[in-house]
């Protein structure tokens, strides 16, 4: 009788188990044929996917890897609406475990330019736009989404890959949308984790949505710190950053980053 209700306790863990990597393995298909969709749609600029959905912010692009996809934004500057909306969603907003690349609510993206002093010839950023991005992706196990940004963690992967694209909208006055090419050459790459409120260690993802010169130079100090390895680029403020955020493993809440300033 025992053995007869360990095998029915078996069978139902083994049927359970089956139909949930089923329904894994279907939602990911399901969510690379929405990309492949977008991305054809891409290809005829970003005018055409904005208008498919104005949650639309840019394009993330790394040359070798398998990223290669739209980047939403929600709740801008704010907690409402919902600013992590689409970590479970794709681009039609439908439920899917891989979710969509999207922007931190605290960065601000719309508008951002840099100002060029014609006195002294010195660049700085527009006040509308924070001096960081910070981009959030999943790590799928199926190698889609934020999974290749783990290459980075060898040099020997940096070497060969040092830059990615980021490209953006602008929408004008009269409701035109326009789109900005922009490379990043990648300044630094590290493992870090999400840690408590209380804790006094350096917390990259926490400068999302700042604009002054100090903030810039402590994160600067801190990413350079626990880089993997040093690329021998530096930024100044007046350089704007992009950095990729995905789940790591080595630890709980563990994360793993990539930074990039914008090439002059």
């Amino acid at each position: 009788m025992v053995r007869k209700i360990l095998i029915v306790i078996c069978l139902i863990v083994f049927v359970g188990s089956g139909a949930y990597v089923a329904k894994y393995v279907l939602e990911n298909l399901h969510a690379e044929k929405t990309v492949k969709q977008v991305a054809e749609s891409r290809s005829r600029g970003l005018a055409e996917v904005y208008a498919q959905n104005n949650d639309l912010v840019g394009w993330i692009e790394i040359k070798g890897t398998k990223i290669n996809y739209p980047v939403m934004q929600t709740g801008e500057g704010t907690n409402e609406p919902d600013p992590e909306f689409y970590l479970h969603r794709d681009f039609n907003k439908e439920a899917s475990e891989s979710g969509t690349p999207f922007v931190d609510s605290f960065s601000s993206i719309a508008g951002a330019t840099r100002v060029l002093d014609e006195s002294d010839g010195s660049v700085s950023i527009a006040s509308d736009s924070t001096w960081n991005w910070l981009i959030y992706g999943h790590h799928m196990k199926f190698g889609t989404m934020f999974h290749d940004l783990m290459n980075y963690e060898e040099k020997s992967f940096w070497e060969d890959h040092k830059t990615f694209r980021f490209d953006r909208i602008m929408i004008d006055d009269d409701g035109n949308v326009d789109e900005i090419d922009e490379d990043y050459e990648i300044i630094a790459a590290a493992y870090s984790q999400i840690y408590p409120d209380t804790s006094n260690a350096f917390k990259y993802y926490a400068y999302a949505g700042y604009y002054d010169e100090e903030s810039f130079n402590e994160f600067l100090n801190g990413i350079k710190a626990e880089s993997c390895y040093d690329t021998g680029i530096d930024a100044s403020y007046g350089d704007q950053l992009v950095t990729l955020s995905t789940c790591a493993y080595h630890t709980e809440n563990g994360r793993f980053y990539i930074v990039g300033k914008r090439v002059q």
